[in-house]
């Protein structure tokens, strides 16, 4: 039917061009026939293609153009920051959203400190204590690595349209055909993948009171206990009727970190027990197009937060391989040198590790190398915070912090202006020449 009606459709518009009174040659009629079947076919196919992509991706688009202003926060950096050094300005230009750590293993003088002891959440980089916890325990022989676990047990910390299509996605990477993963794969999960229901399921495996008590004696107070996704969406879905969403985010902000912490955990726990109170998470969760994303973005704030300066000594001792026992820095080591495997970051470095954080508005990672020219190692920790939305999809789209702090270990040049913007000299105005 659908090649009649594009034969009769051809037919009609021959008989039109007939009728035309300009002279057309009958040697350039076939030509301009197969012009015009081959220009009909091309709009059909992509009209067709068009319709598909909206289709699929209608709730995308109606929240983009249901808000706008959100997606016009920061475009005005956007053209100024295609390269590196015009980001390391935008780092200088706004303190309020970046913190950096960068020291080198065997020689603190060469380190670079900007906005270190600023309370940054963490995101996926509290994996680390996950990882440093799970190493621990498999060493004393209390978990086995090749445990099977089947994969809805981790799923049922998917709360809808929280991550959810990532989560699958990391899971997707595993390829399991039996619907069991190894408990070695999901610590995969975690630091490759960045599956966050596969980050809470594996809090609570490893039992909550361990990872509570190791953030406390690691953190020193400066590190915040661990906030599950699943208890802190929870949370904020099952508010109270009468209080926004932003102001829900403010109550959780006002209390003391474990209260905090102890209330999400909790939360999480009731989310994967107790039916009940999972059905009234999911019924009360709003659609995605009817969310905002300035809202979605506050509620970033509640994950555990840290000292960037803490955090990265917590790094550089495990770098530096007197974290407890050689042997078990080199193990907690061996689940971030994946990052390493890419070729463009083996001709630049002997050695590299790095676990990285991206959500919406917030980009951070932690990472660790040693440069092939100057043989210096650096433990380094990046912090991009509450970021505008058009600026952080600018940057995250092109991986741009990844790349950034890579050259940090490498490129003396990165480190030279990047300690030029942490003392607030590097755009600053050149003095008056005096006549």
């Amino acid at each position: 039917m659908l090649i009649l009606r594009n034969h009769l459709f051809v037919h009609i518009c021959s008989v039109w061009v007939l009728s035309y009174p300009l002279k057309i040659s009958i040697f350039a009629f076939p030509r301009f026939m197969k012009i015009l079947k081959f220009t009909i076919a091309f709009l059909v196919i992509a009209a067709a293609l068009f319709a598909v992509i909206i289709g699929v991706n209608l709730t995308a688009f109606k929240a983009v153009f249901s808000d706008r202003t959100s997606f016009a926060e920061g475009s005005e950096w956007i053209e100024r920051t295609y390269s590196l050094a015009g980001l390391v300005e935008f780092m200088e230009a706004n303190p309020q959203h970046v913190s950096i750590v960068t020291v080198n293993i065997h020689d603190p003088e060469d380190a670079i400190l900007y906005n270190e002891t600023e309370m940054r959440p963490l995101g996926a980089l509290y994996s680390l204590f996950l990882v440093i916890e799970y190493a621990k325990q498999v060493e004393s022989g209390g978990l086995n690595p090749e445990t099977r676990i089947p994969l809805d047990e981790i799923n049922r910390f998917i709360v809808p349209g929280w991550y959810e299509s990532a989560n699958r996605n990391a899971i997707r990477n595993l390829r399991s055909s039996d619907n069991m993963i190894s408990l070695d794969e999901v610590v995969t999960l975690v630091t490759r993948h960045y599956s966050q229901a596969a980050s809470d399921w594996l809090f609570f495996q490893l039992g909550a009171e361990n990872v509570n008590q190791l953030t406390d004696s690691l953190g020193l107070g400066y590190i915040e206990r661990y906030a599950p996704a699943a208890g802190i969406q929870s949370a904020i879905i099952l508010r109270d009727a009468e209080m926004s969403k932003d102001e829900a985010v403010q109550f959780y902000l006002d209390l003391e970190a474990k209260e905090r912490s102890g209330i999400f955990q909790s939360y999480a726990q009731k989310f994967i027990q107790d039916d009940d109170f999972r059905s009234r998470v999911k019924k009360s969760a709003p659609r995605i197009r009817d969310r905002k994303l300035a809202d979605e973005r506050r509620v970033h704030r509640l994950f555990s937060r840290a000292q960037p300066i803490v955090f990265t000594e917590v790094a550089g001792s495990i770098f530096r391989r007197d974290f407890i026992s050689e042997e078990l820095s080199n193990k907690i080591l061996s689940r971030f040198l994946w990052a390493g495997e890419d070729p463009v970051v083996r001709q630049h470095t002997t050695i590299y590790g790095a676990l990285f954080e991206s959500r919406l508005s917030y980009l951070s990672a932690f990472d660790f190398g040693t440069s092939v020219y100057t043989e210096r190692s650096y433990v380094q920790t990046v912090f991009f915070s509450d970021l505008p939305i058009a600026f952080w999809l600018h940057m995250s789209s092109n991986f741009m912090n990844h790349e950034y702090q890579r050259r940090l270990i490498y490129d003396p040049e990165m480190r030279r202006i990047t300690a030029l913007a942490a003392e607030g000299r590097l755009t600053e105005p050149e003095p008056e020449q005096i006549p």
